[in-house]
């Protein structure tokens, strides 16, 4: 009988944010699939899960390169689909634990579409988790909207004037992934007056996360690519 395919999410950094759900899976499953963007890299996701559960597991590791090219994404993602098939056609279940949620920008839901597409009666059960938009909201005391405010979360990757219209057709803001292009977005923000609306937040749920609101003091700074910024042009849900 083949095993069962799961993508659970561990949260954004503090061990203690992983559901109950999680923890029971991540005891009974066999395998855990680590996303690794090269063969020598920590997989951060494997350290928040051996803090809070302890088992020896079979560790998978799935190498998958941080590129924009989508052929080369796309070969890498069928490599891995593939590479998952093997283990649960042996009767395994196998985890693909991912930080924050499977659904938000994870690699989890490329390889969950690959190993349909390979065995399309597979067995697939998502495992939600924490996002970093929830906990970064929790940790500055900042809601995500109030009111009938709306929100637009979206990876800072995407083009100045793009950032600009959405700035224009939503209240609040979450430009995640967003270290290594603040340079972009600050100029952005300081060109629509909205600079001294945002808060920058860094590694939210590890021991050297930070944030702030003065976001002119990190222009020079080398910022971790787990970055966001929480842009939210009103205060309290009123003008």
């Amino acid at each position: 009988m083949a095993g069962k395919f799961y993508g659970i999410g561990v949260g954004p950094g503090d061990p203690e944010l992983l559901t109950l759900k999680a923890c029971r899976v991540l005891k009974d499953v066999d395998v855990l699939a680590i996303p690794k963007s090269r063969r020598e890299r920590r997989s951060i996701a494997l350290e928040i899960v051996a803090q809070a559960v302890e088992k020896e597991w079979q560790i998978k590791e799935l190498l998958l390169p941080m590129t924009q090219e989508l052929a080369e994404l796309k070969k890498h993602w069928k490599m891995a689909s593939q590479e998952i098939l093997e283990l649960l056609n042996d009767g395994k279940d196998v985890a693909f634990v991912t930080l924050g949620d499977p659904t938000i920008y994870s690699t989890f839901t490329y390889l969950m579409k690959g190993v349909k597409e390979l065995a399309p009666d597979v067995k697939v059960e998502i495992v939600p988790g924490i996002s970093a938009i929830n906990a970064m909201s929790a940790w500055v005391q900042k809601p995500l909207s109030e009111g009938d405010e709306n929100l637009a979360v979206i990876p800072a990757i995407r083009s100045g004037d793009e950032i600009k219209l959405l700035l224009e057709r939503f209240d609040n803001l979450v430009l995640m992934k967003a270290g290594k292009q603040f340079k972009k977005v600050y100029e952005v923000l300081k060109e629509t007056g909205l600079d001294k609306k945002a808060t920058f937040i860094s590694r939210c749920g590890f021991s050297d996360g930070f944030y702030t609101e003065n976001l002119e003091e990190l222009e020079d700074k080398n910022l971790d690519y787990l970055s966001s910024i929480l842009i939210k042009k009103n205060s309290g849900g009123e003008e």
